[in-house]
């Protein structure tokens, strides 16, 4: 007899058996997609995982394609729903075959690589922004360091004060998942970043005016900091968002909104609901773009964005083919 669970609580048994076998990037994407998943079935009023059956599937697709997601995000949901159904029908919670009534959309090429990336005008606006009305405070330092530097938020994170070595402008990045940050790709990760002078100068005004001195019980010190401990992904997140709202800094609204009456305006936890708001991954694409703007050569720049060449070019890469072709017509005029 399959025994009466409810989709909250598989899904807290589903992600508590997964948190030791996965990475903690792929435990926060099942616990996000899973999320929108027990939302659809609370609307449903679906009380039993036992419930689920194949027009509920149907419908979940279609939900969440009509909040305007991208295929490729809609496609990686619905492969988290098909483990996580998997795993019922293991616990005897579903019947046998149901997962596989999961069909997943076919991308093109397209769809395959995500395309939301920062333009150049809008990263530099922000920066006068900063520059002008919060000179040196974290959320300045921090998106400028990733702009200038190409580092992923959770590389951010796990800087430490020490690892800050402002006379030789250079910022070590160490992995270390014993106190709890590790880096993306582990040991391979860890190398050296050089800083431009500016960014030295930023740096260093926050450390002296802005940044709380903050000991962990690990004895480290973290770089970017909070009143009460090291700055996390999620206030990282929210502070990107935040300063990405066009009417944060030009003061109006692209999609015709009464900025007064808007939620994403006047509320900063609901700063990620403007549609022109973005987290700091598309800011880390912008960077990499405006780097091989720069001529940088795809395999220094695959160092220091710690990004394979050919991930750098089939996701990273967001420029237009004219872009790319004056930035290749300097080797022609050199032969």
């Amino acid at each position: 007899m399959t025994p009466n669970v409810t989709p909250k609580q598989a899904v807290e048994d589903f992600l508590a058996e997964r948190e030791g076998e996965v990475s903690k990037a792929s435990h926060r994407n099942y616990k996000y997609a899973l999320k929108e998943l027990l939302r659809f079935c609370e609307n449903q009023g679906i009380e039993e995982v036992g419930e689920i059956h194949g027009y509920h599937l149907k419908q979940y697709k279609l939900r969440r394609r009509g909040q305007g997601i991208k295929e490729v995000t809609l496609k990686n949901n619905l492969s988290t729903l098909r483990v996580f159904l998997r795993w019922c029908e293991q616990a005897e919670l579903l019947e046998r075959g149901t997962a596989e009534l999961v069909q997943l959309p076919k991308l093109d090429e397209d769809d395959r690589v995500s395309d939301d990336t920062l333009s150049q005008d809008r990263v530099e606006d922000i920066l006068d922004y900063f520059y002008k009305f919060e000179y040196a405070q974290r959320r300045h330092a921090i998106f400028q360091l990733i702009w200038h530097t190409c580092l992923r938020m959770g590389t951010v994170v796990a800087i430490d004060l020490e690892d800050y070595l402002s006379s030789r402008k250079q910022i070590k990045i160490r992995h270390r998942p014993e106190t709890g940050t590790p880096l993306k790709n582990g040991i391979e990760a860890q190398r050296k970043i050089n800083i431009s002078d500016s960014m030295q100068e930023v740096l260093d005004d926050y450390i002296e005016g802005h940044r709380h001195n903050i000991v962990e019980e690990s004895g480290r010190e973290p770089l970017f900091t909070t009143r009460n401990q090291r700055v996390s992904r999620t206030a990282l997140r929210k502070n990107t968002y935040g300063i990405t709202r066009p009417c944060k800094v030009h003061g109006g609204c692209p999609h015709n909104r009464t900025i007064e009456e808007c939620d994403a305006a006047v509320r900063k936890k609901d700063s990620s609901k403007c549609p022109s708001s973005m987290s700091p991954h598309p800011l880390r694409r912008a960077a990499i773009t405006y780097h091989l703007n720069q001529e940088w050569p795809n395999e220094k720049l695959s160092e220091r964005a710690n990004v394979t060449v050919d991930v750098l070019e089939d996701h990273y890469d967001t420029r237009q083919e004219d872009e790319k072709a004056v930035t290749r017509k300097q080797y022609l005029d050199n032969l």
